[in-house]
């Protein structure tokens, strides 16, 4: 299941709200590498299975919309956004 911190458009810069965190569920990955593709500064993927991580859990302001693009395209719902 994939869970979206609601995306504020009018302050791209998150002032006065929390910061958004990543985070891939390994169980659930299948190593598809959409999210990488996507979003490659955020994610990252395993040499052997190609399985991805995030990079970081905490995402920066301007990595946020490839962030939520690439947990929206993942086939698998792994990507966890909170």
């Amino acid at each position: 299941m994939v869970r979206l911190a609601p995306l504020n458009r009018r302050n791209p810069t998150r002032k006065g709200r929390q910061a958004v965190k990543v985070r891939v569920d390994p169980e659930r990955c299948q190593g598809h590498t959409l999210c990488w593709m996507t979003a490659p500064k955020a994610f990252q993927l395993d040499d052997i299975d190609g399985h991805s991580s995030a990079v970081s859990e905490d995402v920066p302001a301007d990595q946020e919309e490839d962030v939520r693009e690439a947990a929206h395209s993942c086939p698998e719902r792994a990507i966890e956004i909170f």
